[in-house]
């Protein structure tokens, strides 16, 4: 079988923003660094879920916390939820990458369902075996294919129907073979991850270093200090970082106003959001909209 990575339909800067209309849709290699933030090496939550499928080189991946090495066949599944903090890789990388909601995995009709779901949950990479690789691939472009008929009046049936299929190889896969074992750390390189992972999810609440340290259990000095020798940034630094990368995207990417997207964030007023991404950015918010609609 021929694995050349089918040429997606809707490159996509988020793994959740397929469409209602959509079960799955294909990213791009060449969107990775945005889909991940590679470029701001900052944490991402997955609103929805995916595949990714590493085909040719090497790399490294963090999903919740935990460091994974990639090799040609490692499979990645991803449930809604899931955090993703960086993907690095060599210069002869290739990756295959849909997003696709594979959470019904939990329901499907096999023993021990539950526990399958869990244990992907964990677990969640994999080293398949050239033909299972070759199942996958086919599925997926099946899958690709038939979602490309807009018009069929059965349309979604049939893309369900294949999904649940592919649900079905995936809980195989993980049934029989063990998951790829995860890369150990420091207590320093896993309280680092776990702040990133908070940041995540809690940057709408606080944007405080007291509320993450809290939340680690440690003092804020030793958060920065932490920080600093990790990645040679403070912690105020990421927290700053992570509030403008979400405004940035919420500013672009969304067509709420710039009050709307101040209470998302959690500032006082529309008038202290914009002091602060002026004073990270160089420009206001609707400066910054303007420059992206031009």
């Amino acid at each position: 079988m021929d694995t050349t990575i089918p040429t997606p339909q809707t490159p996509i800067a988020d793994f959740a923003a397929t469409a209602e209309t959509d079960l799955f849709s294909f990213i791009d290699q060449k969107d990775y660094h945005t889909v991940l933030n590679k470029q701001e090496n900052m944490p991402y939550v997955i609103r929805l879920g995916g595949i990714f499928l590493c085909l040719e080189g090497e790399g490294d991946v963090i999903i919740n916390e935990q460091k994974y090495h990639l090799q040609p066949r490692t499979m990645c599944l991803a449930f809604r939820g899931t955090i993703l903090q960086s993907l690095r890789t060599d210069d002869t990388f290739k990756g295959y990458t849909i997003a696709i909601n594979i959470d019904f995995i939990h329901d499907i009709n096999i023993p021990s369902a539950t526990s399958l779901y869990m244990l992907i949950r964990d677990y969640p990479c994999v080293v398949l075996t050239q033909e299972q690789t070759e199942c996958i691939l086919e599925l997926c472009e099946m899958m690709r294919r038939k979602n490309a008929r807009k018009q069929h009046p059965f349309r979604m049936q049939i893309n369900s129907q294949i999904l649940l299929t592919l649900c079905y190889e995936l809980a195989a896969i993980y049934t029989q073979y063990h998951p790829v074992k995860r890369q150990p750390c420091s207590r320093q390189d896993t309280l680092f991850r776990r702040f990133l992972s908070l940041l995540a999810t809690d940057i709408t609440v606080s944007r405080e270093v007291q509320y993450y340290a809290d939340k680690l259990c440690i003092t804020p000095k030793y958060l920065t200090i932490i920080t600093r020798q990790a990645s040679g940034r403070s912690a105020t630094e990421w927290i700053s970082q992570t509030v403008i990368v979400k405004a940035k995207s919420l500013l672009s990417g969304t067509q709420l106003t710039v009050q709307q997207i101040s209470n998302n964030l959690n500032f006082p007023n529309p008038s202290f959001f914009g002091q602060y991404f002026l004073r990270h950015t160089g420009m206001t918010p609707k400066e910054f909209r303007r420059t992206k609609t031009q």
